[in-house]
């Protein structure tokens, strides 16, 4: 067994110092406290727990005074500058949740893993938000919880990466939900027509459409501009400042996405962006949902859970549908197969059911029973003898 770091113990006039040396060979202090309030023996005490402590964790002997929750995020910020500004914001919002419960200057190794667990039993309790003068209860969904978590927990993360902590007191934090819901609605294209036609400008067509038919995540549709578009190929190339995995995508444009393109850039061409900021405010994530429930209400759709990401749900099933190559289909949403699976995989919709039993209604049959009666007797003889011809390729003969 290696032996005990020496920590040797002296005076500072009014104070005890313990002394110890780092990896580097570099001598160390630490305060144990006052002399009024503690005594040399109860100070040699502390050197040999120290010595203890250094001897189970030597890391600690290179780490100065740990910054408190409001220095480190600042300097968590700094160690990422590949983060995109809508990554830094949810980093922040995070922090300043965690930062309410635990107190802006609280150092960070104070922080326990008990005390981790208690904020996030706190963010599952109900609290009161004030709205038009009236007392409304809210409560954080699990989803929210675990989004909130996880960011906290890769914020302690990177502090033991760089030697500020010996362990993450998030480590044994669940960051997600316990239930994955796959229960999502499915928008089909006639539905969604309808809501193209209310909403209330060219901004809003194409920012729903860029992620129901191209399977853009919500940010990416404000932050792509139209010299991103090849109009000879159809393709919409996404480049790596966007995206949120820092890679270029290219997604090739949907008919119906390619024609509401192309007659909005008819319309506007002085604008850069696709979906101008004056049509869609992009600073505000509540004002986009309470606009586009607007739009739902217009159309008689009843909105359904997660507005913006059911889209992407969507397109990202035509896709996996339409290619039947899942390699093709994470390359042009941008995410992994790991991810496809476990959130946007898992939806049947009642076209497949009724595909598999049988029971699909065939609209040309149900227009030709519509019109059954309104038919002259020559047409309906003529319908007839279709179907009672062995052969279907044979021109029946005219009665």
């Amino acid at each position: 067994m290696a032996d005990k770091p020496r920590v040797t113990l002296a005076s500072n006039g009014g104070y005890w110092l313990a002394y110890f040396y780092d990896s580097l060979g570099r001598r160390r202090a630490r305060s144990l406290g006052s002399k009024s309030e503690v005594g040399r023996r109860q100070a040699l005490v502390l050197c040999e727990r120290l010595a203890i402590e250094l001897a189970a964790q030597p890391q600690k002997a290179d780490v100065g005074r740990a910054p408190t929750m409001a220095e480190w995020i600042q300097v968590f910020i700094t160690l990422k500058p590949d983060l995109g500004a809508r990554a830094r914001r949810a980093y922040r919002q995070a922090a300043e949740r965690f930062m309410k419960f635990s107190g802006t200057t609280t150092r960070i190794d104070r922080i326990t893993a008990t005390v981790a667990a208690e904020w996030v039993a706190t963010l599952g309790t109900p609290y009161v938000v004030i709205q038009d003068g009236k007392e409304l209860s809210r409560t954080l969904s699990p989803s929210t919880v675990a989004h909130y978590s996880r960011h906290v927990r890769c914020i302690f993360n990177e502090a033991v990466h760089q030697g500020v902590l010996a362990v993450n007191p998030f480590a044994r934090i669940r960051t997600q939900p316990k239930k994955i819901e796959r229960s999502w609605c499915y928008v089909d294209r006639d539905v969604f027509n309808r809501i193209l036609a209310v909403c209330r400008n060219d901004g809003w067509r194409c920012f729903v459409a860029l992620q129901r038919f191209g399977a853009l995540r919500k940010g990416e549709a404000l932050d792509v501009r139209w010299h991103m578009i090849d109009w000879e190929r159809h393709i919409l190339t996404i480049p790596e400042v966007i995206t949120k995995t820092s890679q270029e995508r290219l997604v090739p444009l949907d008919p119906t996405l390619f024609d509401l393109l192309k007659a909005a850039r008819r319309d506007r061409k002085d604008t850069d962006f696709i979906v101008h900021e004056h049509d869609v405010d992009r600073r505000s994530d509540s004002n986009q949902h309470s606009r586009f429930r607007t739009v739902l209400k217009k159309a008689g759709v009843l909105p359904w859970e997660d507005l913006f990401q059911t889209l992407r749900r969507n397109a990202v099933q035509d896709l996996r549908e339409a290619l039947k190559d899942p390699w093709a289909v994470t390359a042009i949403a941008g995410h992994s197969e790991e991810v496809e699976r476990k959130y946007y995989l898992g939806r049947v919709r009642q076209a497949d059911i009724e595909r598999i039993t049988g029971a699909a209604k065939d609209a040309e049959l149900d227009l030709v029973l519509a019109r059954w009666k309104s038919l002259s007797r020559e047409t309906r003889e003529r319908i007839l003898s279709l179907v009672r011809t062995p052969d279907a390729g044979a021109s029946p003969s005219t009665p």
